[in-house]
């Protein structure tokens, strides 16, 4: 039995479509839908690499039909044109043919439409727009009402510029009341159940605004919202900057105050904001009241 010799391919011309991983080479014309993975005798016997060895018309396809065991057959190579759209069994018809058009290079030309894909979808305009209107409804501009006044210059940080970037939520409702037993039960039973009455979102803050951390969460939360709600009753410097910052860029306040308790001073101009209640479950309609001179027809809730 004669002994069994290693081969050499150095020989083996340069393909473009040759590519290797992980140990195997792969030939990524391969028109097996399956396998790509080629024997060194399949490459050394390939006829692309002399087809392209010279400039060949640019609508000329190639594949090649790959046998996966060395010495099984002869590697076939697959010619096609895509201008006429037929398969070719030799070069001769494109030497005769009148839409040929010679490329410097055709193995450039092929790599690049293996990486062009061309996909026509069929859009209406109604649906550009629905899709535009959803986009400035998700920012928070809507087409029926000016637009929420820009951020604020900050006056936390000495930048000016805010870092939590709020993002403007149409029909969030921010409360600012700290944790005690009588806001619990304003929440609870008036406030949590008008807000979800009228379809809008609620959301509470409940820390006492002692420093600049918790008054920052509330300033983001007052930017972020269409109402802000907050009690006369615990009124502070802080609460009162709050109620100036809130009034000031324009959201639709809402100062609760208990008939039974003392007056707090405020100027006319904010006389409006002010609900007034004399029982727990009277406030809940009040406030319906309160937002609903300002929310325009149409708006959901």
């Amino acid at each position: 039995m004669a002994e069994k010799r290693d081969e050499h391919f150095l020989s083996t011309p340069p393909c473009p479509f040759r590519r290797v991983s992980f140990g195997t080479a792969h030939c990524t014309i391969s028109t097996d839908n399956h396998v790509s993975e080629v024997d060194p005798l399949a490459c050394h016997n390939c006829e692309v690499p002399s087809i392209l060895a010279r400039p060949r018309c640019r609508y000329l396809s190639l594949g090649t039909e790959l046998k996966p065991y060395r010495g099984e057959g002869k590697l076939v190579t697959s010619m096609a044109c895509r201008a006429l759209n037929i398969k070719l069994y030799g070069l001769r018809t494109c030497g005769e043919c009148p839409l040929y058009n010679q490329v410097t290079s055709l193995a450039e030309i092929i790599r690049y439409d293996q990486q062009m894909v061309e996909i026509q979808v069929p859009i209406r305009e109604t649906l550009v727009q629905e899709i535009a209107r959803d986009i400035k409804l998700e920012y928070g501009v809507r087409e029926d009402e000016d637009p929420p006044l820009l951020p604020i210059r900050c006056w936390r940080f000495p930048e000016g510029r805010c870092r939590k970037l709020p993002i403007y939520t149409p029909g969030k409702v921010t409360s600012i009341l700290c944790a005690n037993e009588r806001n619990d039960e304003l929440y609870r039973q008036a406030i949590l159940p008008a807000v979800r009455e009228m379809n809008m979102q609620a959301y509470r803050i409940d820390e006492e605004q002692v420093s600049d951390e918790e008054m920052c969460r509330s300033c983001e939360n007052i930017q972020e919202s269409d109402f802000v709600l907050m009690s006369l009753d615990d009124w502070s410097a802080a609460t009162v900057f709050l109620f100036g910052l809130a009034f000031g860029l324009g959201r639709q306040l809402a100062l609760l105050k208990s008939m039974s308790l003392q007056e707090v001073p405020l100027g006319n101009e904010m006389q409006h904001n002010v609900v007034s209640y004399e029982q727990i479950g009277d406030l809940k309609q009040l406030l319906i009241d309160q937002f609903t001179q300002y929310t325009k027809p149409g708006r959901d809730g």
